[in-house]
């Protein structure tokens, strides 16, 4: 059992650190597809992500089999798709909306089991989801809060990113972590490539220095970081606990914007903060049927 719990707890260590780096990409998503294009900065964004890692993991490569390549490249498909709409997204509707969209990954995750392997979740996740749902809303929406076609693609984002991570859960047991994690990456870099000659005017690195410092913290800390952390965790940890944990990036997302844009954060934003982390508290706190769930790390 404490085996067990040690996992679980590390499982969910490792998705609130990649929690926290993603809670920065949606400042710079926003701020770099000012200058580049969509498919344009994700092919570079993904590419410069797989070069960094495997530069650093190339040894463990050498024993890829075809298996770990068609499931990394699943796992790339439903990436991709989730972060074209999350681009776009951000391109089309505030960051604050952004975040709360995205959040419904929590809700869409127990949706995908109960319609495919007919799993109901139970009393104490859907409390968890419900308030940290209520959560984020308090932190992101306004009173005037209207949807517009940015949001409706923020949410189909969030909908291909509970298939990517409920993918990653099941594929993560039965490859290397790592090579699953970041061999996804050149999947998305080469979609990006194919979709930015098609349909985009024109393909170009950055120009300014600024633009570059975005481009590499998406790549390197996002792309590469991010997503490592992200299937090692759900090596560890179930996908009940990872979605949720998840599901609280909008508050990294407004302490971000504290620290880097200077703005405040209100008192009803403080409200949504202590019930996001009351929400995903509920649900990852140490229970003896996650311990039945959980996938040994051995």
């Amino acid at each position: 059992m404490a085996a067990d719990r040690k996992h679980i707890a590390l499982g969910d260590l490792m998705m609130l650190a990649a929690t926290m780096i993603f809670g920065a990409m949606t400042i710079f998503s926003k701020q770099i597809l000012a200058e580049l294009e969509v498919f344009n900065m994700v092919a570079l964004r993904f590419l410069i992500a797989f070069a960094a890692c495997f530069l650093v993991f190339n040894k463990r490569y050498r024993g890829l089999d075809r298996k770990t390549f068609l499931h990394s490249g699943v796992l790339g498909t439903f990436l991709f798709i989730s972060f074209v709409f999350m681009a776009l997204g951000c391109k089309y509707t505030t960051a604050s909306n952004a975040g709360f969209m995205m959040s419904m990954v929590a809700f869409f995750t127990p949706f995908i089991v109960l319609v495919q392997e007919r799993i109901f979740p139970d009393r104490v996740q859907i409390a968890s989801v419900i308030i940290t749902l209520i959560g984020v809303g308090h932190m992101c929406l306004s009173q005037g809060f209207t949807l517009n076609k940015g949001d409706f693609y923020c949410v189909l984002s969030a909908l291909f990113y509970s298939f990517q991570m409920l993918y990653t859960e099941r594929y993560a047991d039965q490859h290397d972590p790592i090579v699953l994690g970041t061999l996804q990456l050149p999947f998305v870099a080469v979609y990006g490539f194919i979709f930015s000659f098609i349909f985009e005017d024109s393909f170009r690195l950055p120009l300014s220095a600024m633009e570059w410092w975005q481009l590499l913290y998406l790549a390197l800390a996002c792309g590469a970081l991010g997503f490592i952390f992200q299937t090692m965790a759900e090596k560890l940890s179930s996908a009940a606990h990872t979605t949720l944990i998840y599901a609280s990036e909008p508050v990294f997302v407004a302490l971000f914007s504290f620290l880097m844009l200077g703005e405040q954060i209100s008192a009803r934003q403080m409200a949504g903060i202590v019930l996001v982390f009351i929400g995903v508290w509920i649900t990852v706190r140490p229970n003896k049927k996650d311990e039945e769930l959980i996938k040994d790390a051995d």
